[in-house]
């Protein structure tokens, strides 16, 4: 049980550190590393669109961390 609460405080820790560089240096780590994908279709009159959508495996990182920060938080909860 230590272990998992050394990897959930450590998924913090960088959810904490990406956020804080995004705000101060407008740099996202995660997006950085897995880029978003970028699609670029033309419809029949001839206008282009371009769609973004958000890597899989970035959601994977971002949900990693939400939930390492959610159980870091129900433990220091149960411990006060």
């Amino acid at each position: 049980m230590k272990i998992l609460n050394w990897i959930m405080l450590i998924l913090l820790v960088v959810g904490g550190v990406n956020r804080g560089l995004y705000a101060w240096l407008d740099l996202n780590l995660v997006a950085l590393v897995f880029p978003d994908i970028v699609t670029k279709s033309v419809d029949a009159t001839g206008i282009e669109s371009t769609v973004t959508t958000i890597s899989m495996l970035a959601k994977i990182v971002y949900s990693l961390v939400t939930v390492g920060a959610l159980r870091t938080l129900v433990g220091e909860i149960k411990k006060a």
